[in-house]
């Protein structure tokens, strides 16, 4: 996993109005959550932290997060946990930091690079992409930061790859089905088809949200009476 450096400040003010005048003042502000303290509140410099970020795109990165003013000065070493942006102007609003030890294993989502044009493909099929990313389990820095899988032999109507012919470190392990199917080459009606089935499914639990909203009062009811 890469390593990126970043420098923070710790900031006395809260609430929107303080988030307000921080961005005024080209900063960006910013939490830094888990480790053995309660969270702190920080800001960034904008122009630097979009840099930075820009060059994590799509990425896993540990960050060393050094904060200025803190006492007993020591490096934090960080995941960038949530990054909110304004979505007109598309500049950010907020970055939530989570700290981590890179002496415990951690569980993260780590990005499949499907390489090369697959035979299939060539004979008219479509890529039937089923895992964006996979789940891997390992210490920090022995995580990878994507995983290549070279697609050119995958056929049309052949059975695809599934997570088990991914090739894995071995110091890290792979937290999925082995036999989940990552990729495969499919005719074209297929992929439609899918893709109407998953529209159907995503109105029918629509539907079922709104009954579980409707129920919810209650349970809560019922736990109050318990208690």
């Amino acid at each position: 996993m890469i390593q990126q450096d970043m420098t923070a400040t710790i900031r006395q003010d809260f609430g929107k109005g303080a988030s307000h005048r921080v961005r005024q003042d080209g900063l960006t502000p910013a939490i830094l959550y888990g480790g053995s303290d309660k969270s702190v509140a920080l800001s960034l410099d904008e122009k630097s932290l979009t840099r930075s970020l820009l060059q994590l795109q799509g990425k896993n990165a540990v960050v060393s997060l050094h904060i200025e003013g803190e006492k007993g000065k020591k490096v934090h070493h960080v995941l960038v946990k949530e990054i909110q942006k304004n979505p007109v102007s598309d500049t950010l609003i907020h970055v939530d930091f989570f700290e981590i030890s890179l002496d415990k294993e951690i569980t993260l989502a780590v990005l499949v690079n499907y390489n090369g044009t697959a035979i299939g493909v060539d004979l008219g099929g479509v890529m039937n992409i089923s895992a964006q990313t996979v789940k891997i389990k390992g210490l920090p820095l022995d995580i990878p930061d994507s995983i290549e899988l070279d697609v050119t032999s995958l056929e049309l109507g052949g059975p695809g790859f599934s997570c088990k012919d991914l090739s894995i470190p071995e110091n890290v392990s792979l937290e999925e089905d082995p036999e989940r199917t990552c990729v495969a080459v499919v005719a074209p009606k297929a992929v439609v088809e899918e893709v109407e089935e998953e529209e159907l499914e995503g109105e029918e639990g629509e539907e079922g949200g709104e009954e579980g909203e409707k129920a919810a009062p209650a349970a809560e009811e019922s736990e109050a009476s318990s208690e």
